[in-house]
């Protein structure tokens, strides 16, 4: 065991290159942005020891294996193995799988389908950098509160930005077609994707 160390340790962390395989919890629904900071470990894994002579194995463990946004966002960051939480159901079959990956097939599956919201070739990290760099979060939440000064130039000064660092192209969220009259995403729509891929679903009312 070289370190058992937090999402924010380990983004900072400069041991990477030594280490021979790594565990990451993808999700902290704690978080008031991006709630699966795992994403952020893997792709630092990867851009720390792309020199190095080994590539360390890394395995993601979540109780979200199902959440689209994650899936697409753990296997662009190339993630090796990805496990529900109950399927690592004791010490053993952790052992196991760190042990012997080769008898272990649970790559990251593809999203379901992915959305209409103008991301096919899209890279929502950059979307998702922008949002916390800028302090959006709060306003493209579900929960947020009415969007202070909406008819303000500085949000389509941000939709644009988020457009151009992202590559999102404008979409009807509805009907998925482009809009003639956008030049930018909508807010509603930026704040779909923010949620599609940034947030933990929370269960509806029953």
């Amino acid at each position: 065991m070289v370190a058992a160390i937090g999402h924010g340790e380990a983004i900072a962390w400069a041991g990477w290159p030594a280490v021979d395989v790594a565990v990451v919890d993808a999700a902290d629904e704690r978080r008031s942005g991006d709630q699966f900071p795992g994403v952020a470990v893997v792709r630092r894994v990867r851009e720390s020891t792309a020199a190095a002579a080994r590539r360390p194995l890394i395995v993601v463990v979540t109780g979200h294996s199902l959440h689209d946004g994650l899936r697409h966002r753990m296997a662009k960051a190339e993630a090796d193995l990805f496990f529900s939480r109950n399927e690592i159901d004791s010490v053993g079959t952790l052992v196991d799988v760190l042990l012997h990956p080769e008898n272990w097939r649970r790559q990251v599956p593809p999203p379901g389908e992915l959305p209409s919201l103008g991301i096919a070739r899209a890279d929502v990290e950059r979307l998702i950098e922008y949002v916390e760099s800028e302090g959006l979060a709060g306003v493209l939440g579900p929960e947020s509160p009415v969007r202070p000064d909406p008819r303000s130039r500085r949000w389509l000064r941000h939709r644009r930005a988020m457009a151009k660092a992202a590559g999102i192209e404008p979409v009807n969220i509805t009907t998925g077609n482009r809009p003639m009259e956008w030049e930018a995403p909508s807010i509603r729509q930026l704040s779909r994707v923010w949620q599609w891929a940034a947030r933990v679903r929370r269960p509806g009312p029953r």
